[in-house]
């Protein structure tokens, strides 16, 4: 197994590093397709990545959380791999049916396929991570992350430049992530499991109770992925896939703040669960807070960045077509600090486990998007699409609010239930002892 596990800051650390090395990697080949090619072709990717992005978050069913927050290892590693494995193959067949009853040209149908192999890809390659992550060794799975990032964008730019293709771009980019996943995370994997696990496990019972335990949060990933992506989808079918590429281009410059919450949230998500399951509320509300005021502090220097050096910074990373919608870029980085607001506290749910209670969550999170969206995309456009995700994000932080409060309150009420229980037993103790005494 790993070596023992490095303090919070040092993997608070590395799993920063590891993402940000990635966010910029991936932003990189958006950036190389606004430079290289039109808005259009950053739309076609964009749309692609809505597609498939959905799809295989509801069919990875969360396992990487899951798995890291059992703590009593209730399944083994065979059980995740095997249901992630079952999930995968029927991820990859949803997206063919998506596409049999699309109207999508030809290219636009390649780039959704190469794009949704990616994506099986990668679902092998997160629940490898989530082993890893149990033993809070996210420094080896951030060397994973800046192998498949760096190489990604490398291959990415130059099959677009030399054979301006979004399709081959598209292939170069799903060859580099199998390769990475061959070379690095599996072989990873196998040293670690090397007489202790298997990958695939026939136990029936143990894989259907992880299906049930897991089904809600796959739900709750799959609708939050929704949710980015309604406006997409609404801003293909008003404006068009130009405005989309748009729309996509400056969402990509925001991405640091979301990759600054999911790597904290990666972090610390062991040691919430810990100690909401050892009773120490406080600490596991006081860690809460403390990342949620982190969030909200980078978005508003974000903010400020950008309404003094954000028109020359779009002409500069974009072009001059990009640099005309600073308001919109200014909307999406404070937009970002409530995302990051709402994905802590569902960090916090998951170490609670509070699975199902985030169901009803977020689909009021995705109704609240879509309704917002339809009704003001075709009005005020861009704009019109950034504000449905801000006032939806709203909604979703107050709802988790809510079910954190009162799971708080339920461990406290417990616990101050079995503190009141041990002085009893004392007490008798006492007394019995006393009257043997006699």
């Amino acid at each position: 197994m790993p070596v023992a596990a490095p303090s919070l800051r040092i993997t608070f650390t590395w799993t920063l590093l590891g993402n940000v090395v990635y966010a910029l990697c991936q932003w990189g080949m958006i950036s190389g397709l606004a430079k290289l090619g039109t808005t259009a072709a950053v739309g076609q990717f964009a749309l692609a990545l809505a597609i498939t992005a959905p799809v295989f978050m509801l069919t990875n069913l969360q396992l990487r959380g899951i798995q890291a927050t059992d703590a009593k290892s209730t399944f083994e590693f065979g059980d995740y791999f095997t249901v992630r494995a079952a999930g995968t193959c029927i991820g990859l067949i949803v997206v063919v049916l998506i596409l049999a009853v699309s109207r999508y040209g030809r290219s636009t149908c390649f780039i959704v396929m190469l794009l949704a192999v990616a994506k099986a890809i990668e679902s092998f390659t997160d629940v490898i991570a989530g082993l890893l992550q149990k033993y809070e060794r996210l420094d080896q799975i951030a060397i994973g992350m800046m192998l498949k990032g760096g190489f990604s964008v490398i291959l990415f730019t130059a099959a677009y430049a030399y054979w301006h293709s979004v399709v081959a771009a598209s292939a170069s980019l799903c060859l580099t992530w199998l390769a990475v996943f061959l070379a690095y995370d599996l072989q990873l994997a196998r040293r670690l499991l090397k007489g202790k696990g298997t990958f695939l496990t026939l136990k029936v019972n143990s894989l259907l109770q992880l299906i049930k335990l897991a089904a809600p949060l796959g739900f709750v990933m799959a609708l939050n992925s929704l949710n980015a992506n309604i406006p997409r989808y609404v801003l293909q079918r008003y404006r068009g896939a130009s405005d989309l590429g748009i729309f996509a281009a400056l969402a990509y410059l925001v991405i640091a703040v979301g990759l600054i919450a999911n790597a904290l949230g990666q972090s610390a998500v062991v040691r919430l669960s810990r100690s909401f399951a050892d009773g120490r509320t406080r600490e596991f509300a006081r860690l809460l807070k403390r990342m949620s005021f982190m969030g909200l502090a980078i978005a508003g220097a974000g903010v400020t960045l950008a309404i003094m050096f954000g028109h020359a910074a779009l002409r500069l990373l974009y072009g001059t077509v990009y640099a005309t919608h600073l308001s919109l870029l200014i909307l999406l980085i404070a937009t970002s600090g409530v995302t990051a607001v709402a994905a802590f506290l569902g960090f916090g749910m998951t170490a609670a486990r509070q699975f199902r209670a985030q169901v009803p969550i977020i689909a009021v999170t995705v109704a609240t998007c879509a309704g917002l969206a339809i009704a003001l995309t075709p009005r005020w456009g861009l704009m019109g699409s950034g504000f449905a995700i801000l006032i939806a994000s709203l909604v979703q932080v107050l709802g988790s609010l809510i079910v954190l409060l009162g799971a708080v309150r339920r461990s406290a009420a417990r616990n101050e239930t079995t503190d009141v229980d041990v002085q009893l037993a004392k007490r008798e103790a006492v007394a019995l002892f006393g009257n043997v005494g006699e």
